[in-house]
């Protein structure tokens, strides 16, 4: 019985022993097994990481070698002229600012005529707006011009100008009349806008007619016709006038000679515009017909002193 018990213990602790020599090989074995398998990780990192840094420096040669073609391109240009090649966003597009001036005109259609109406300084609201923006804001009327510095806005009208003006004889002077024609049985007091100190009844008979009947001009030219007044109104007092050639016609003038831009040896073109100026009216006789040495003296101009000789030499020329 106990020699049984013997074997049966030793028997035990060699099943013992054998399983724990098993136990500590396979200890032995995973141990190996994962070290070997972190080495091949590593060395396959190494290898990507070799790869990587491969190709990044193939671009980066790639991309060297790119640059450089590219250098050598030419931009693509409208104009030989290598100034007008400028990059799109450095263009700044002109915009309203508060120092542009922005002026508002009218045309009217039938008669041709262009008025300023203002000249102003921008209104808030179009501060920074653009051309187009301008344009959008604006459709009724046509946009002349555009900067920063100035604005102009133009409206079609398709009628007259009202800014027309009457220059007439009233209560004997030459009067400057606001257009007085558009009423019927008008109050010439309530249009009245000057009276000069020109005398009516000492200017000739033809400019005497027509400030009866009353000269209509546009509003730019209305000094320019007084001044005309006012100068032959003074050129009448001397009594004198000269009759010459006008445009193949005997032509009546004032005597231009007292006025300081007359000059002897001016131009054609610039005489007869100078002439234009000063004629009192024209007669028409055609100067082809007359004999040779009256069209010599025409051609410089007969000095007449008075009314009544230059009548008495019209009826000797034109009979």
């Amino acid at each position: 019985m106990r020699r049984r018990r013997r074997k049966t213990a030793l028997y035990l602790s060699t099943l013992c022993i054998v399983c724990v020599c098993c136990i500590g090989i396979y200890k032995i074995y995973d141990d190996f097994v994962k070290n070997d398998t972190v080495i091949k990780n590593n060395k396959e990192v190494d290898n990507n990481y070799e790869d990587n840094e491969k190709v990044i420096n193939e671009d980066s040669e790639d991309n060297v070698f790119n640059n450089a073609e590219l250098s050598n391109i030419e931009p693509i240009a409208s104009s030989n002229n290598s100034e007008d090649i400028v990059s799109v966003d450095t263009i700044d597009e002109p915009k309203i600012l508060s120092s542009t001036r922005i002026e508002y005109q009218n045309y009217y259609t039938l008669d041709d005529k262009l008025e300023v109406q203002n000249d102003v300084e921008p209104p808030y609201y179009m501060l920074n707006l653009t051309r187009e923006q301008v344009e959008e804001f604006y459709p009724d009327q046509q946009l002349m011009a555009f900067s920063s510095d100035k604005v102009i806005l133009r409206k079609i009208i398709e009628d007259y100008s009202p800014n027309y003006k009457i220059i007439k004889s009233y209560k004997g002077s030459v009067c400057l009349f606001h257009d007085y024609t558009k009423k019927d049985n008008a109050n010439l007091d309530e249009y009245l806008i000057e009276t000069t100190k020109i005398p009516v009844d000492e200017l000739v008979q033809e400019e005497q007619e027509k400030l009866y009947d009353g000269i209509v001009v546009h509003g730019d030219q209305v000094q320019d016709i007084l001044d005309r007044i006012g100068e032959v109104y003074y050129l009448n007092k001397s009594g004198n006038y000269i009759l010459r050639e006008y445009r193949g016609m005997l032509g009546i003038f004032y005597d231009y000679r007292q006025v300081q831009d007359y000059k002897e040896e001016l131009e054609k073109d610039m005489l007869d515009e100078f002439l234009t100026k000063y004629l009192r009216r024209v007669i028409e006789t055609p100067v082809i017909g007359l004999e040779e040495e009256l069209k010599d003296k025409l051609k410089e101009g007969i000095v007449v002193n008075g009314e009544e000789d230059l009548i008495r030499l019209l009826e000797n020329y034109t009979s």
